[in-house]
């Protein structure tokens, strides 16, 4: 199996006539030959037989960038796969900048929208460097402007992406994060964006190619480079190339070292119907031109009682420490579905060429019925991981956030689990370098005049600023009694997580509908696999800036908050 490979990416021949805007420019719709298109649909195939080759625990815990990629990859290769809405350029005027929803700053651009109900922005990544603002985002209308005519065998991307060049006030949609030329690419999302200067940030994602054989698909974790503060985009570099036949690449993590932004590092998920399904990263050193060779971050692959690691956080902290986080799933009991998860912490301190001994924060208790959230909406368990940088006494406190339902389980008969547990959000802390934490526990109680069964708190992003105060944002059911509609509040402390204070984002709160995206199918609401939180990565500005979604008419939305 080639693990450790660049792809070397192969041009073919384009024609003018159809030229579509994209990031890094005009990028010109591919005329597709029958014989090309054959070799790569073969490739695709055995992508799919080996996704479908995992166990079912397993497959439930891919992300929905993967999950959106495989149900048009099945239908490519079933012959079933139906020609989108191709009106991916509405001619709505948009003012970017404008309030968007009482008050949040419009980032992706409804007019580059299909007309048709359902298509969908999601899964937000967000990085500030100065006055340059850069957000990452799943959309299946990037799909459509990369490949409008649905021909199959033409580079495509479901990464949307837009940037900032006045700290936030107005963003700029560049349609899709460019693909690249080979005709076998697709970027199928898991967006993170870093960035290292007010010019140079680096959006990581998830490549599907094929090799050089024109057999055999290859998948791994990929980063795409800008130079100009996010205006245009290099081609994405494959940083891991995992043999597509029998392996599969999932929800990576990007981290650049702020003392030496030449060292950059990268988690990711390795499955495998052929071992275990566990975290790795790789490391450059050279501003990533190249990559070491991948490294599991613990040795869970030993151990028959673990189902899976995945769901990696990654940061690096003061003096070049690697933390990562993330969540451990145990092979479920005889005759169950579900076993108790828990929350691990891992640390190197010598740069990523070791690791020690994984640390347990906590056990999970997982939100709502165990599958879903009431709607029936899907969000994980996650950990998100952040670090004080600052020079004040906190400097190197680590804080680690998940949503946690173990304050409020409540019986339901229809449930897998035969119970439905009300999600709080949850903090840990470490004030000696990540050798212990201590669980601060609930950080946003039910209010005490919430007058519904129970209110759902989901998917939580954090982050310190230059000075000291930390900051959690989340998705909030608590203005809703029947824990329906959904609105976005962040609680913020000042004092390292001893008191918090909630402060609402999002004026208008919103119903998530099912899923009606022809690409991605299924019949339940996705909001997102996360929606990132940042501060000013060079900490010459305080305060926070936060991506999230909303929906309007059927229609996700990315839109943020900055405060």
């Amino acid at each position: 199996m080639n693990r450790t490979g660049r792809f070397r990416s192969v041009c073919v021949s384009v024609y003018a006539a159809a030229a579509l805007l994209v990031a890094s420019g005009a990028h010109a719709q591919q005329h597709v030959a029958p014989a090309a298109v054959a070799p790569r649909k073969a490739a695709l195939k055995k992508f799919v037989d080996a996704t479908n080759q995992l166990s079912p625990e397993v497959r439930k815990h891919l992300s929905h960038g993967l999950q959106t990629y495989l149900h048009y990859a099945n239908a490519v290769v079933n012959g079933t796969a139906t020609k989108p809405i191709a009106d991916a350029a509405h001619k709505t005027p948009w003012a970017s900048g404008a309030s968007f929803a009482g008050g949040a700053i419009a980032v992706s651009n409804p007019a580059l929208d299909p007309s048709s109900q359902g298509y969908t922005q999601n899964t937000t990544s967000s990085a500030w460097c100065g006055n340059s603002i850069v957000v990452g985002y799943q959309d299946t209308g990037a799909f459509l402007r990369t490949d409008p005519n649905a021909a199959f065998g033409v580079p495509n991307s479901f990464d949307g992406i837009s940037y900032s060049a006045d700290a936030g006030k107005n963003f700029k949609d560049l349609g899709a994060l460019t693909p690249g030329t080979f005709s076998a690419n697709a970027l199928i999302g898991d967006p993170i964006v870093t960035c290292s200067s007010p010019a140079h940030f680096q959006y990581a994602s998830i490549l599907n190619t094929m090799a050089s054989d024109g057999i055999t698909p290859l998948i791994g974790p990929s980063v795409s480079f800008s130079t100009d503060g996010g205006k245009t985009w290099s081609e994405p570099l494959q940083v891991v190339s995992l043999d597509g036949s029998t392996e599969v690449a999932d929800n990576p993590s990007l981290a650049v070292d702020p003392a030496n932004p030449r060292h950059m590092y990268l988690t990711y998920t390795h499955a495998s119907a052929l071992a275990c399904t566990n975290v790795e990263m790789v490391r450059s050193t050279d501003g990533g031109k190249t990559w070491s060779a991948p490294a599991a971050i613990n040795s869970d692959c030993n151990n028959p009682n673990i189902l899976m690691n995945t769901g990696s956080s990654l940061v690096v902290s003061p003096g070049g420490k690697i933390y990562v986080a993330y969540e451990s799933f145990p092979v479920p009991p005889a005759g169950t579905s579900f076993g108790k998860t828990a929350i691990f912490f891992v640390r190197s301190l010598d740069g990523g060429a070791t690791f020690g001994k994984p640390v347990k924060i906590s056990d999970v208790t997982p939100a709502g019925d165990g599958v879903y959230l009431n709607g029936p909406l899907q969000a994980n368990d996650y950990p998100q991981l952040a670090v004080d940088r600052t020079n004040h006494s906190s400097r190197g406190t680590v804080y680690i956030t998940w949503p946690d339902g173990r304050n409020h389980v409540v019986p339901e008969r229809n449930a897998p689990s035969g119970t439905y547990a009300y999600a709080d959000v949850f903090v840990a802390k470490s004030t000696n370098f990540g050798a212990s934490f201590k669980v601060l526990g609930a950080i946003s109680p039910t209010p005490k005049d919430f007058r519904g069964v129970g209110r759902d708190q989901f998917l939580p992003a954090i982050a310190v600023d230059n000075d000291s105060e930390v900051a959690v944002c989340y998705y909030d059911r608590r203005n809703d009694r029947a824990n329906l509609r959904v609105d976005r509040f962040c609680s913020i402390s000042a004092n390292q997580g001893k008191t918090w204070k909630d402060q609402e984002v999002s004026v208008l709160n919103w119903l998530p509908t099912p899923n009606t995206d022809p690409i991605s199918g299924g019949a339940t609401a996705v909001i997102s696999e996360y929606d990132g939180l940042t501060s000013e990565f060079l900490l010459h500005g305080d305060g926070f800036f936060g991506a999230f979604i909303i929906e309007i008419s059927g229609n996700q939305n990315v839109v943020a908050t900055k405060f």
